[in-house]
């Protein structure tokens, strides 16, 4: 009596091992119908909106892009010694140059400074001119026609 008291309760705790298989088995099943469903609706929207709106989008994947080839470069590189102004002033040998030679080259120094600064000016002057609404008002339309 004792063998089919043991070989009931195995079959019994059999059945019931199998029967939360099964129950663990379809709530696994039905999850991974649910995630595929949800994922197939966010895959169709993004395409949807990527369609709508690819100037954003490829302004995003270029700037995602310089982000990180700008941290890849900066974590990979390894430290270069600097050289400083003072320091490379501080190699030229100056005995070299010709006192007669200092003045003409002060001088060509100082009317290059003097035309880059007018033209630096100049464009500045130019730039104040110009009508950005002329430009901006057609983005700007752009813009609200997307994002509505």
């Amino acid at each position: 009596m004792a063998e089919t008291e043991f070989g009931s309760q195995m079959s019994e705790r059999d059945s019931r091992l199998q029967e939360g298989a099964r129950r663990i088995s379809n709530v696994a099943s039905d999850t991974w119908d649910q995630t595929r469903q949800r994922a197939g609706v966010v895959r169709e929207r993004t395409e949807v909106f990527l369609r709508e709106n690819p100037v954003p989008t490829v302004l995003g994947a270029l700037v995602l892009g310089l982000a990180i080839g700008l941290a890849i470069r900066y974590s990979s590189r390894q430290e270069e010694p600097t050289l400083s102004v003072k320091r490379a002033l501080r190699e030229v040998d100056w005995s070299t140059m010709a006192p007669a030679f200092l003045p003409s080259l002060m001088r060509n120094v100082k009317r290059g400074y003097a035309g880059s600064a007018e033209a630096v000016k100049d464009g500045l002057e130019r730039v104040k001119e110009v009508d950005v609404d002329e430009y901006v008002k057609p983005l700007r339309k752009r813009w609200q026609k997307w994002m509505s």
